[in-house]
Order: structure tokens, then sequence, then C-alpha cells
């Protein structure tokens, strides 16, 4: 079992994180999920580090379970499965949840646990030949898998999510697009450095305080009821009213208010 490479670069507080081993079409090995989990911890201990892009090099975004790896004709106890996938399903929750926002730049095809990766990041910027290819039951495996079925759910509602798990459908960029799983499609060329323009807006249009309140907000918020959303966010918004960058903020705007009303 040959190391596969995850790349991590760092750029001011942008990090850009890469499936790098487009020889094996960067399917998820053994030691894919240690290796992943190791790498957002290390994001989240760099508290320069303030969006993140995902992506993979070559013409897949990520192939799903090695088929070679991960899975054998043979039996295995099934406690050993039930220890790799949740090895796995960590990775997917860990992206969900993770402090900072997570841009998912989909370079080509994202087989089966690779579309649910790219899903539980907060939005996905696609290429051309991009597409979620739903195949676990190609394999004899059931659509539960790397939360797949929330994450698709979650996106499409429950109406389209089943017909594409019980279908094992594929959905191509364009029509990735119209559901809303993209918000855009790039040309491949241009995919990495739209991902990180978008990336680096995000920083520009936050404090380090105020993304991770957004990013909470986000996650948590709409899962709640709507009174308990509307107490939860007066509390997350009183401790960005408290801040120095917000205080700093509005003083600016009100200089410039008063320069302007004086004409100078």
């Amino acid at each position: 079992m040959g190391k596969r490479q995850l790349r991590l670069d760092r750029q001011g507080a942008i990090a850009t994180l890469t499936f790098d081993w487009a020889d094996k079409a960067n399917t998820m090995g053994q030691d894919f999920a240690p290796q992943m989990l190791d790498a957002l911890a290390e994001i989240e201990r760099d508290k320069a580090i303030q969006a993140v892009v995902l992506t993979g090099s070559g013409k897949v975004f990520c192939g799903g379970g090695d088929l070679f790896e991960i899975m054998s004709p043979d039996r295995v106890p099934v406690e050993e499965d039930v220890l790799m996938v949740a090895g796995y399903n960590a990775v997917a929750e860990r992206l969900y949840y993770l402090r900072c926002p997570v841009i998912a730049a989909v370079n080509g095809p994202a087989a089966g646990g690779g579309a649910g990766v790219a899903m539980a990041c907060d939005f996905a910027i696609a290429a051309p030949s991009a597409r979620y290819d739903i195949a676990f039951a190609r394999l004899g495996l059931s659509g539960a898998d790397v939360g797949v079925p929330w994450l698709l759910a979650h996106h499409l509602g429950p109406g389209r999510a089943n017909y594409y798990m019980y279908t094992a459908g594929s959905i191509d960029a364009a029509t990735g697009l119209g559901l809303g799983l993209f918000v855009e499609v790039v040309a491949a060329p241009d995919l990495l450095a739209r991902a990180q323009e978008l990336a680096l807006q995000i920083t520009q249009n936050y404090t380090p305080l105020t993304l991770g309140i957004t990013k909470t907000a986000m996650r948590h918020g709409s899962r709640m009821e709507l009174r308990a959303n509307l107490a939860y966010e007066a509390y997350l918004q009183a401790v960005a009213f408290q801040a120095a960058g917000h205080k700093e903020s509005v003083e600016r705007y009100r200089q410039k208010v008063l320069k302007k009303g004086s004409g100078k």
C-alpha cells in the first residue's frame, strides 16, 4: 500500500488542500481518513487560516473508495468494516463543521464517498467535467455512506435526493448548477484560481471572529425552529458587537460619512 499524498498549501489566510494521487484517480484508500483528519486538525490549529479550498489533482476530484484496497471479494469481520466506514464518515463531519468555510473546487468526477466529501463543504464550484456519481448500489452497497443521503437531501430536498439515490444516478456540472449543488461552473484551467478568489473575498468580508460566528450560525441555526434560532443569533451577534473589529469599523464608517457631509 503506497502512501498517498495529501497536499496542504498556505497563502495568507487561505489554505488549499489537494488530493494529489491522480495516478489512482484520487480514490480513498486505508490511509485517507487519518490523513484527512490530521490535515483538518492542522487547519483548525492554525488560526491564521480563515478559508479553505478543497480540490483534486488531475482529471478526477475523488474517485470514491479504492476497490483494490478497502474492498475485497472475501469476507472480513464486520467490526473492521464498521471502523473503516466510520473513519470516512468522520471526514465528512469534520469538513461540515470545520471552524472556517470550505470551498470545494470540483475539478472532475466525485464518485461515491467522494461526492459526500464535496457536499460536506460549505459550497462547491465545478469544472464542466465535474459530476457527482451516486454509485454505491452498483457495488452491492447501500447508499448510506459518507453522509451522502443526508447531505443530498439537505441540498436537494427528499424527493430529488431519493431519485438520485435509488437510481444510482449521476449529476453532471450543468445539472448540478441548476439544482444548486454547484454555485458556479468555471473553465477547468480557471477553476482553482476562481475558488481561491472566492476564498479571498470571504476573508476580506469578515474578521476572524465574525467569520466564525457566521459559520456557526449557518451550520447550526438552520436546524433550529425559528424562535430558537432568533434567540441563538441574538447571543452570537452580541459577541460581535463587543469585538474591537466592529468598533473600529463603525468608527471608520462614521468618519467617512462625516467627511462626506462636510464636503471635505
